[in-house]
């Protein structure tokens, strides 16, 4: 006999959201293209309530600078089947500014996974953040 361990799917508010977002790590960001919407992975910190990452200059992602954007990140435990998904829908833009740019570099020490010069910060301003948890 097997015992089932019930799990409710519970909505998260904003805060709760970029408490989970804070450590940082690995998401997609959303942007949309000449081909449609394109999911792309990304190495993130957050910022004062931002998301923000880093690319190289020619890439879409610095591309679409000053558009909308959509940020998801998620934490899965399958074995246990519990979890935990974020999604941040605002605008995208290129920080372009010497002292914030610094300021960023100081603040998270967010280094790009990714070989070659990801120079362009890129920052995603929340206009809306939703999030699910499903556990015991």
């Amino acid at each position: 006999m097997t015992t089932r361990t019930v799990r409710k799917l519970r909505a998260l508010s904003p805060g709760e959201c970029l408490d989970l977002l804070e450590p940082g790590g690995v998401g997609r960001v959303g942007v949309m293209s000449a081909e449609g919407i394109v999911m792309l992975p990304v190495n993130y910190a957050i910022a004062a309530k931002t998301v923000v990452f880093r690319t190289a200059p020619d890439t879409l992602l610095a591309a679409q600078a000053n558009g909308p954007a959509s940020f998801e990140a998620d934490r899965i435990d399958e074995a246990s089947r519990e979890g935990w998904s974020v999604l941040v829908q605002g605008r995208v833009h290129v920080v372009s500014g010497e002292r914030e740019v610094q300021s960023l570099e100081r603040e998270t020490r967010l280094e790009p996974w990714a070989d070659g010069a990801r120079d362009v910060w890129v920052r995603i301003t929340p206009v809306r953040i939703t999030g699910r948890r499903l556990g015991p």
